[in-house]
């Protein structure tokens, strides 16, 4: 007869032979390891950033070959890392294997930073004080206010990275801010004005599964309030005040041909918004990045953007702009429910200059947005300009676009700073 009582003391008797036989095995192992293994990571000139910081980016080399190892990897791991600049790499003999030494930079992360947008007849100055190495533990901090003719906002962001691989990370934000909300369509033409105050906060939870693949959660609290004027058209008919939640999942993955560093992501993102004032509504969301090079220092881009959002209610307080399409085209002030947007073209490395480089960019864009304001609508055009990359500064690139809609007739001029808060 089969007793499960014996099996249990026999399998529990295993799995402690198994747990403390097999750790003296891999030590064995590790210490005999053939002579052309990387078996120990070392890296020179950090002053700030916490040694073990740096590491994460580089215990994936551990174990793999030296002599054969393609030292543009190690150059995009220590570019992932956002605060590091990479000196020099190289490979030397250690005791027990081989050793990748690593002579790194820490780039300039803790500076005020100006922001001006101007668009769509309409512009905004701000000032924010970063810090994307806090505490030297590549934490992320901003904390600032903008201020134009259609109102302020202010905002507070903190997050924080892992100590080590299989811990998870955290953040969150609070913003408050009062703004005309000017909503327009392709051509530029006014549909709808109102103004609100909005207040937001939210916590929220990362987690890497591996070099590649990493997973997201947040909780929010929304509250918007009307602001009546005279000028008001067509408003909302009442505020909203949100419970929300929206895990997410992403792909990332890094290259580094000699000139340009080429990111190949993948996120996908969903929301649910519970509404204790006003309608509840759900949001999808997918981002495609796909940066190829084809020979050094010129490379292919596509990217694609769509958001969905459905909701048994008013639309009007939670339609938003083309920029979850990853689209230039389209006003900054237009105002869709649904978007799909594509975009694909080329990018060439032009010149280095002292603090960075810069390089030439151009595409054709397409985008399909649906809405009350002009309905089913597809909008294309071409769309150009040039991006500074800065090793010295811990921002991932800035630049400038114009992008002309054949649609409408109308150019749009885009700047940017490649980060989000």
């Amino acid at each position: 007869m089969y007793n499960s009582k014996n099996f249990f003391l026999r399998a529990f008797f295993i799995s402690l032979v198994f747990i403390f036989c097999l750790p003296p095995i891999f030590a064995q192992r590790e210490n005999n390891s053939p002579p052309g293994i990387i078996t120990q990571i070392e890296i020179i000139g950090l002053r700030r950033t916490k040694p073990h910081i740096a590491h994460n980016f580089l215990e994936g080399f551990l174990g793999r070959d030296g002599p054969s190892l393609d030292f543009n990897e190690v150059y995009a791991a220590i570019r992932d890392t956002g605060i590091l600049e990479l000196e020099r790499a190289e490979i030397v003999q250690g005791a027990d294997g081989l050793i990748l030494r690593v002579t790194v930079e820490e780039k300039w992360t803790f500076f005020p930073f100006p922001v001006f947008m101007a668009g769509s007849g309409d512009y905004n100055l701000g000032l924010y004080l970063v810090d994307t190495n806090a505490f030297g533990q590549r934490d992320q901090m901003a904390l600032g206010a903008m201020y134009g003719p259609s109102g302020f906002s202010g905002m507070a962001f903190y997050n924080h990275s892992p100590n080590r691989r299989g811990l998870p990370g955290w953040n969150t934000s609070l913003t408050y801010g009062r703004r005309e909300n000017r909503d327009l369509d392709k051509d530029e033409e006014l549909h709808r004005r109102y103004t609100t105050d909005r207040f937001r906060f939210s916590l929220g939870i990362g987690y890497s599964f591996n070099r590649l693949f990493s997973g997201s959660a947040a909780l929010s609290f929304t509250d918007i309030s009307l602001v009546e004027k005279d000028d008001d058209m067509d408003p909302p008919g009442e505020g909203a005040r949100f419970l929300g939640i929206s895990p997410g999942l992403s792909l990332r993955q890094s290259s580094w041909d000699g000139f340009l560093l080429s990111q190949r992501s993948l996120s996908l993102r969903y929301g649910y918004n519970y509404a204790i004032k006003g309608s509840s509504y759900h949001q999808a969301e997918l981002r495609l990045n796909f940066e190829q090079p084809l020979i050094p220092g010129f490379r292919l881009n596509l990217r694609s953007g769509a958001s969905w959002v459905h909701s048994d209610g008013d639309y009007s307080l939670i339609e938003s702009g083309p920029g979850s399409a990853q689209v230039d085209i389209l006003p900054r002030r237009y105002s869709a429910r649904h978007y799909a947007g594509f975009s694909a073209g080329f990018e060439k490395h032009l010149f280095e200059f002292p603090g960075g480089s810069l390089s030439g960019l151009a595409s054709w864009q397409a985008v399909f947005s649906q809405g009350p304001i002009q309905g089913d609508e597809f909008n294309q055009g071409p769309s150009g300009g040039i991006r500074f990359y800065l090793s010295r500064v811990a921002l991932p690139a800035m630049g400038v676009n114009l992008a002309y809609n054949m649609n409408s007739g109308l150019y749009q001029i885009v700047f940017n700073m490649g980060m989000e808060f």
